[in-house]
């Protein structure tokens, strides 16, 4: 039986402290975070082909926190050259959950996406170079899945094969107010300001 994405992300929670960053892909992923573990350290609907690349520059600037990549097979696809990045640029505090259902627009019934036809994009990641990369398909494997993606160091990489599910409520905020709300977070984090007050 295939893994659900919301199980993942219940063992998630287990694994993240107040400093750290979790940034989200579109549609259902979005939606399944905010359902379950809702943070002001959360980054909402990051568009297609751009989630580890933002997370990978979070991952940089903030190498004190843990940063949490949650991107999708059609995502990873549209952009698989960040993978030799990520491996490069040793962000020991990345971590990348990709949750690939082997459909395009998954939540709302798109085309199989090529993972569905046998592309592995953990098999992509080690050949890419990073060493920590593996693949949980039933629902059993998640926490030691889990475990095992927190315990070496970043960064590291982790395939769930989720089943199909239908997109739940997501923020109800727009990406303007979550953006800021989390450069507020940031700012509480690190000590310092990162916005300049508005003129007068």
């Amino acid at each position: 039986m295939k893994v659900e994405r919301r199980a993942v992300l219940e063992r998630l929670r287990d694994h993240l402290t107040d400093s750290d960053i979790v940034v989200a892909a579109l549609a259902g992923t979005t939606a399944d975070t905010y359902q379950v573990v809702h943070r002001p350290e959360n980054l909402y609907l990051v568009g297609l082909g751009m989630v580890t690349q933002v997370s990978l520059g979070l991952a940089l600037t903030l190498p004190d926190s843990k940063v949490v990549s949650l991107d999708t097979d059609g995502s990873l696809l549209l952009g698989p050259s960040i993978l030799p990045v990520v491996a490069a640029s040793g962000a020991e505090n990345l971590r990348i959950i990709v949750f690939d259902n082997e459909q395009l627009f998954g939540s709302r019934g798109g085309a199989p996406s090529q993972t569905a036809a046998g592309a592995d994009l953990t098999a992509m990641a080690r050949a890419a170079g990073i060493r920590h990369a593996d693949t949980v398909a039933d629902e059993g494997g998640v926490a030691s899945a889990l475990e095992r993606l927190f315990s070496e160091p970043g960064p590291a990489l982790l395939t769930a094969k989720i089943a199909l599910a239908f997109r739940a409520e997501g923020p109800s905020m727009d990406g303007q107010e979550n953006k800021y709300r989390l450069v507020r977070r940031i700012e509480a984090i690190r000590g310092r300001a990162i916005l300049a007050p508005p003129k007068p």
